[in-house]
């Protein structure tokens, strides 16, 4: 049998093994630590909020405080304790507040990074087929680069909302609300995600957080989206100095759509030159492909010696320089 042939149908045996493995991992995760409740939801929040704001807080006091909240944030709090003092559990747990994932984030580190890539490797190690080693560091690293998908979808959802909610806090507060009004007006009439943003805002100064904290806790949330920071900057200017609230935020709200138009624009006038970078970089992959497929003997040095080794690895970066080239040309900021 064709060597590359029988490679592929290895890999996808594994694929289907791995993808079995995570299902029956999720499910069993799923049974065995349900998602935690609002209430516990909420004493998260209470925590971070609390610990933040203490400045050289009594030991006892943060002992009894801990023990008041050890479901809330982790699903082992001595765990996550050990846990934090990794940097990359720290980001991870910024990440999973940001992409909107309730999933506790020693749980999450565990269950879907840190024991499938353990497993996986010992199988390897046991089977002597090492592509298992690989499969795990793949399954670790697509669970982090699946936070980040959702956080990167969650924050386009805010951003395409966030106008409509300027639009409805003007409304609200040229009607003689207050500000802490028409933002309850967002949270309780908008769909999620902005509605709960908002309504984290509110529960916030209900229960005596500063405004100027509030705002900055959302802008730190949602640390890439600039639109968000010009509106805590906008409000704060606002209640410091004065003016019409309203009208500036009318006028925030109108630059952002404007912006939106003028980017829909940027996509139609390029989406020939993006269609023509996909092609251009997926195309000799594709060919290569089909060549070690069905006439493997044309392309049998390049796998068999050591200069074939050589040309494809210089294939692979240069083809990979001339893609990102070529997307970053048509990627234009606004």
């Amino acid at each position: 049998m064709n060597p590359m042939l029988l490679l592929l149908l290895m890999l996808m045996a594994f694929l289907l093994m791995a993808v079995g493995f995570g299902v029956a991992v999720f499910l069993f995760q799923r049974y065995t630590n349900p998602e935690p409740t609002e209430v516990q939801k909420r004493l998260m929040m209470l925590r971070e909020r609390t610990v933040s704001e203490s400045q050289g807080p009594d030991q006892a006091q943060l002992k009894k405080l801990a023990s008041l909240f050890k479901e809330a944030d982790y699903q082992n709090e001595k765990l996550g304790a050990r846990l934090e003092q990794i940097p990359f559990f720290l980001t991870l747990k910024i990440r999973l507040q940001q992409a909107g994932i309730q999933t506790p984030t020693d749980k999450y580190f565990i269950m879907n990074m840190l024991m499938p890539f353990g497993i996986l490797t010992a199988l390897g190690i046991v089977s002597g087929f090492l592509m298992m080693i690989l499969i795990g560091v793949m399954w670790a690293v697509g669970s982090y680069l699946l936070v980040l998908f959702k956080r990167k979808q969650r924050y386009a959802i805010f951003i395409t909302q966030f106008p409509d909610a300027l639009s409805m806090i003007t409304s609200a507060l040229r009607a003689g609300h207050s500000f802490q009004s028409a933002l309850t007006v967002v949270a309780t009439e908008m769909p999620n995600p902005i509605a709960t943003e908002f309504a984290s805002m509110v529960k916030d100064i209900n229960l005596g957080i500063p405004v100027r904290d509030s705002l900055a806790r959302l802008v730190a949330k949602l640390d890439t989206l600039p639109d968000v920071r010009m509106f805590a900057t906008a409000v704060m200017i606002q209640r410091e100095a004065g003016g019409n609230l309203a009208e500036v935020l009318e006028s925030l709200g109108y630059t952002i759509r404007e912006r939106f138009k003028l980017k829909g624009q940027i996509a139609a006038l390029t989406g020939q030159s993006r269609l023509t970078g996909y092609v251009l970089g997926g195309a000799p992959a594709l060919l290569l492909l089909f060549l070690s497929i069905f006439f493997y003997s044309y392309v049998a040095p390049l796998y068999e010696t050591d200069m074939g080794h050589f040309a494809l690895m210089i294939a692979v970066v240069l083809q990979s320089i001339g893609f990102f080239i070529m997307k970053k040309i048509v990627d234009i900021r606004v």
